[in-house]
C-alpha cells in the first residue's frame, strides 16, 4: 500500500455521505487502517531477519490473504469477474501497487534500517505528481514545484552526508528503495488514465492479491526461493501470519475508504501510517537515526503535503 495511493482517483471518486451512526464508520476505519498499515514495516523486517526469502514471503502472504478474501467474496456472492478489462486492472494494479514494490521492500529489509525504508515511501505523492506532469494530467503549480524540490532535498539529506546512514554502502540500497514509491506513483497515474470498472471491495482485494501471487510465483521458483509453509523457523512463520492478517484488513479497508472518504483523506492516512511505522522502527529494533534523517523526514513530509494540498487544476483537453 502506498502513500497517496489513490491521488489519481481524486477527480472522479465521489465520497459517500452515510447517515446516523454510519457517519463515524470512516473515522473508525481510518484509525484501524493507520495502525494496521504501520505494522507492515516491522513485520516485513522480522520476516527478513528470520531468513524468510523475500519473494516467498510476499508470495505467501498475498496468496494466503487472497484466498481468504476470495472465500469472503464468495459468501457475499461478489466473486471477481474475469473480463478482459478487469484482468488488465488486476494485473497492472498487483504488479505496480503490490508485487514489485512490496518485494523490493522485503528485499532491502536486511540492507537498510527499517526507518529509512519507511521514510522513502513518503515520496509517493512527489513521484505521482512528476509522472502526472509527464502524462499531461496535471499542470505546474508553485505548491507542487515546492513539494518536488523539498522531496529531492530530503533524499539528498539521506544519501549525501557521510554520517547520515549507519554504513556508507547503504547509500546504493537507499537509492534502489526509491523504486518502491515510484511503482506506487505509476499505479496512481495508471488508475487515473485507465479507471477500472466498479468492483466490490472484497472482490477487488482478492483479485489484486491473487494476481500478485501468480505474478510472483515464477520469480520465487526461478530464484530458488521456494518456501514450504510451515517452515523450520517459528518466528518466520509468525511474521508471515502477521503479514497475512495485515493484508486481510488493509486491502478491503483501502477500497472501502476510497468510497467513503475520497482520495484526500486516505492520502493523509497513509502519511500518518508511514510516520508511525518510522516510530515502530525505533521501538522494535532500537534504531537511532542521525539528525540528517530527521531533517530529511521533515522535508519529505512537507513536500508530500504541499503536493497533496495543491489545487487540482486540470490541463485543457
Amino acid at each position: 500500500m502506498s502513500v497517496d495511493q489513490e491521488v489519481g482517483r481524486g477527480a472522479t471518486a465521489r465520497p459517500l455521505r452515510p447517515a446516523g451512526w454510519r457517519r463515524y464508520l470512516p473515522y473508525f476505519l481510518l484509525a484501524v487502517a493507520i495502525v494496521n498499515f504501520s505494522f507492515f514495516f516491522p513485520v516485513n523486517r522480522l520476516g527478513a531477519d528470520h531468513g524468510f526469502p523475500f519473494f516467498a514471503f510476499v508470495f505467501w502472504y498475498s496468496f494466503g490473504a487472497g484466498i481468504i478474501l476470495l472465500g469472503v467474496a464468495a459468501i457475499r456472492r461478489e466473486l471477481p469477474r474475469l473480463t478482459r478489462r478487469r484482468l488488465i486492472a488486476y494485473l497492472v494494479s498487483s504488479f505496480l501497487g503490490f508485487a514489485a514494490p512490496f518485494s523490493l521492500l522485503a528485499f532491502v529489509a536486511t540492507k537498510l534500517p527499517s526507518g529509512i525504508s519507511v521514510l522513502l515511501v513518503i515520496l509517493t505523492p512527489v513521484f505521482t505528481y512528476l509522472f502526472s506532469l509527464m502524462a499531461r494530467t496535471e499542470k505546474l503549480h508553485w505548491m507542487s514545484i515546492g513539494g518536488l524540490v523539498l522531496g529531492v532535498v530530503g533524499v539528498l539529506f539521506v544519501v549525501v552526508p557521510s554520517d547520515s546512514l549507519p554504513e556508507a554502502n547503504m547509500v546504493g540500497w537507499a537509492l534502489i528503495s526509491l523504486l518502491a514509491p515510484a511503482c506506487f506513483a505509476a499505479l496512481n497515474v495508471f488508475t487515473e488514465l485507465f479507471h477500472p470498472p466498479e468492483t466490490p471491495p472484497f472482490a477487488l482485494s482478492s483479485g489484486v492479491l491473487l494476481t500478485g501471487a501468480l505474478t510472483l510465483l515464477p520469480f520465487m521458483l526461478g530464484t530458488g526461493q521456494l518456501y514450504i509453509f510451515p517452515g523450520p523457523d517459528l518466528d518466520a512463520d509468525l511474521a508471515l501470519a502477521a503479514a497475512v492478517v495485515i493484508n486481510l484488513l488493509m486491502w478491503p479497508i483501502f477500497y472501502t475508504l476510497i468510497k467513503l472518504t475520497g482520495a484526500f483523506q486516505f492520502s493523509i492516512m497513509n502519511i500518518v501510517a508511514v510516520v508511525l511505522g518510522f516510530v515502530w522502527s525505533m521501538v522494535f529494533f532500537a534504531e537511532v537515526h542521525s539528525h540528517y534523517v530527521w531533517i530529511a523526514m521533515a522535508l519529505m513530509l512537507l513536500g508530500a503535503l504541499l503536493i497533496i494540498l495543491r489545487p487540482r487544476r486540470r490541463p485543457a483537453a
